[in-house]
């Protein structure tokens, strides 16, 4: 009987001490003591306290690791950097069409009025120069020529005047009528004014040299009135101020259209490393 009362206050005991097996708490214990595989291959992380619970890093307000943000901050640089690309790409597009515009609007300036202006008033100073320089000036050639009486030298003032001078103003003429839209600071010059009242007047003159059949009138028919100065020129000529005038804005322009075409070339510059920066972020 001792025995068995002995025997019975052990198993008492025992039972107290070893709780009854509980599969289910069994296994959440295990779970929260065995590591998963994705936090065995997670690095370390500097600074954490060895306290920290297992459950930190995983949803619900524990702290988050770039390791969990690396493909989200990937995504954001990628936005950003395509933005601030597009929108400097659209800058330089407008700024460069704004640049083209003027560089073809001061090329159609050089190519179609000031160009061929330059040259023409150049032409026609040296040609009249070539001629009248000996004489010291279109005074002094008609003043002997009156002087003398000299039909010939009339006569050949005359075809000079028909044949070279009066072509090359009428070439000038054209230009300035046909260009005007470009003439720089779109304020028609004084110069220009001035070639043209001259250019009036001396076709009015040039009409008394005519005979009836429309040419010029041969020595023979010369009278008194045709040694005069008033009918054989049409005032000042104005040529120079004229030459002048384009010679400056030629030039003006010419440097203008070097610049354009200099930051012309720097903005395509400038785009191109825009477009490689849109790329690599489309790589990204």
């Amino acid at each position: 009987m001792t025995s068995v009362v002995s025997c019975l206050r052990k198993w008492i005991c025992t039972a107290k001490l070893v709780p009854v097996f509980d599969r289910n708490k069994s296994l959440r214990l295990i779970t929260n003591f065995v590591p998963t595989t994705r936090q065995i291959q997670r690095p370390a992380s500097t600074g954490t306290s060895s306290s920290e619970s297992p459950e930190s890093g995983q949803g619900g307000g524990g702290k988050r690791h770039w390791w969990q943000t690396s493909n989200e901050f990937k995504i954001i640089t990628t936005i950003v950097i395509g933005a601030v690309s597009w929108v400097v790409t659209l800058h330089f597009d407008r700024k460069h069409a704004k640049m083209d515009v003027q560089l073809e609007h001061v090329s159609r300036q050089i190519r179609d009025l000031y160009g061929p202006l330059y040259g023409n008033r150049l032409i026609q100073e040296k040609t009249y120069m070539a001629v009248m320089g000996e004489h010291g000036g279109l005074k002094n050639y008609l003043r002997k020529a009156q002087e003398t009486k000299d039909a010939d030298m009339i006569r050949r003032w005359r075809s000079f005047v028909w044949n070279v001078l009066y072509p090359l103003d009428k070439q000038a003429e054209s230009l300035i009528c046909k260009n005007a839209h470009l003439i720089a600071n779109s304020e028609f010059p004084e110069a220009f004014d001035h070639f043209l009242t001259h250019l009036a007047r001396l076709q009015f003159v040039m009409e008394r040299w005519k005979n009836e059949d429309g040419v010029l009138e041969s020595v023979k028919e010369f009278t008194e009135e045709d040694f005069l100065e008033k009918y054989n020129a049409s005032g000042e000529r104005g040529v120079k101020e004229v030459l002048h005038h384009v010679t400056e804005k030629y030039k003006e322009l010419r440097e203008i259209q070097k610049k354009l075409k200099i930051d012309t070339m720097v903005e395509d510059g400038d785009h191109a490393i825009t477009e490689v920066i849109s790329k690599i972020s489309r790589i990204r």
